[in-house]
């Protein structure tokens, strides 16, 4: 049976209706899982790396007989949670990381610094201000994620970093 010409195009119309309703309800849907996947994607990236850098900081060997050693010690580390080499690199492991991004400490006793006259015993390595561009919404990550781990290297007090 032949439909008329004018019920054709009625039932034309209800699919460009039909599609506009679900495509209202698809589109924020498809955006915001793609938001959350994405954002979690950076932020494990960033745990991993915060978890590697820790585990550095907490292996090698503290030599802190000035200032400028404390401040290479820390520069290696963020290196290695950056780049994921202490030396640096030119391939940063998770988009938009920069060392400035990254904050290392190391306590001694009663939580204070570590230096040559107070021995390490923990490390902590924690994001700070690092903004996340998704889709939709900008996310800042400040002091997180963070990893605390005991310091269990060697302690040279007498030594200068390399």
């Amino acid at each position: 049976m032949k439909l008329p010409l004018g019920r054709l195009s009625r039932r034309a119309g209800n699919a460009m209706i039909e599609f506009a309703i679900s495509a209202g309800v698809l589109i924020p849907l498809f955006l915001g899982t793609f938001q959350f996947g994405y954002t979690f994607y950076v932020y494990n990236r960033l745990a991993t790396q915060i978890r590697a850098g820790a585990r550095y900081a907490s292996l090698r060997t503290f030599r802190c007989s000035n200032s400028a050693s404390i401040t290479k010690f820390k520069d290696y580390v963020k290196n290695e949670v950056v780049y994921g080499n202490p030396a640096g690199g030119a391939t940063v492991l998770a988009p938009g990381l920069t060392t400035a991004r990254v904050n290392v400490q190391i306590k001694g006793q009663n939580n204070l610094d570590a230096t040559a006259a107070n021995i390490p015993t923990y490390v902590i390595v924690s994001i700070v201000n690092f903004p996340l561009d998704s889709v939709i919404k900008t996310f800042n990550f400040n002091g997180k994620p963070v990893l605390r781990f005991p310091y269990s290297g060697q302690f040279a007090p007498a030594e200068t970093e390399p």
